[in-house]
């Protein structure tokens, strides 16, 4: 039981700097090679910030359990909604949501999530429809590159740092990544087998706050230096990329196995809280303490209903 709470920890650490590193590096790297910075958040910081959720679905898909893969992302969103941008606008409330500025990004999330809802309805994700996933993610940031907001706008980045350097962060970052996934998923796995729980239950609990941790500390530093933008583009961005390429590289390589009964209960607080976004953009800016405490509350309410 310790050993698994401390695989857990461990991980979760390794995990979160693992991903720093890499998204620090490569968007270093990318600046030093004169690549905009629209398209370096749109591949690189965003696909960073999911790389946890990628890499502990690959792993436990190939360590025979995909409902962890499938939880991951189901609690992830939520976690990323309730959670992140709860706990941000509670302790930081000034935090403001632009609908004009968010609008192209939630429709795409919804549709998302329809894809999804669509897909694991048989009970199964298949490699063809994570190819579908995969290309649907690829029109969406080259649609974004052609047409950006007027809200996406460059941003300095240091390229003071040697070229080397960068790349044995990233190399170690990835090293990290690796290690911390494969010892949080034998840790998560071992949990639920010794509380007698289901594997998608751990996924969407346990496993999907570890691997939110990038998408918290990222939102809370933007909260905290008054870039709501940044805040609450991160949240929707990473809740896009964990649908469509967590979901469609991990079914690509390993076919996904969806539990029905999730549809009725999980999917809906994951939907409900995307049309609660909608909402909330269309309320009197920035989010008051009440509409953070509420979505904190239903976030609390769908770990209790978990267990």
């Amino acid at each position: 039981m310790f050993n698994s709470l401390l695989s857990l920890f461990c991980g979760t650490c390794m995990l979160y700097f693992g991903a720093e590193w890499i998204v620090k590096g490569s968007s270093r790297i990318a600046s030093k090679l004169g690549i905009s910075s629209l398209v370096i958040g749109l591949t690189v910081v965003a696909f960073g910030t999911s790389l946890p959720e990628l890499i502990v679905s690959i792993f436990s898909a190939l360590e025979g359990s995909p409902s962890i893969a499938v939880g991951n992302v189901v609690g992830s969103n939520i976690a990323n909604v309730g959670l992140v941008l709860g706990l941000s606008a509670l302790f930081f409330p000034f935090i403001y949501v632009q609908y004009n500025d968010i609008k192209r990004d939630l429709y795409v999330y919804l549709f998302s999530c329809g894809l999804f809802i669509f897909f694991a309805f048989d009970g199964r994700i298949s490699q063809f429809e994570g190819i579908i996933f995969v290309t649907c993610l690829l029109f969406y940031i080259l649609y974004c590159i052609k047409s950006p907001l007027a809200s996406d706008k460059d941003s300095e980045e240091l390229t003071d740092i040697k070229m080397s350097k960068l790349i044995f962060l990233i190399i170690s970052g990835i090293i990290l990544l690796s290690i911390g996934a494969e010892i949080f998923v034998d840790g998560a796995i071992y949990l639920a087998r010794y509380y007698g729980l289901s594997e998608v239950i751990i996924g969407m609990s346990v496993v999907a706050f570890g691997t939110s941790l990038p998408e918290l500390a990222t939102s809370v530093m933007a909260a905290f230096k008054k870039e709501s933008a940044i805040s609450v583009g991160n949240i929707i961005g990473s809740n896009i990329f964990n649908i469509l390429s967590v979901l469609g590289i991990t079914s690509i390589i390993y076919p996904l196995d969806s539990p029905r009964n999730i549809m009725s209960k999980e999917v809906l607080f994951m939907v409900g809280f995307a049309f609660a976004l909608f909402v909330i953009a269309k309320l009197p800016q920035p989010i008051s303490r009440f509409t953070s405490i509420f979505l904190l509350t239903g976030y609390i309410i769908f770990i209790y209903m978990l267990f």
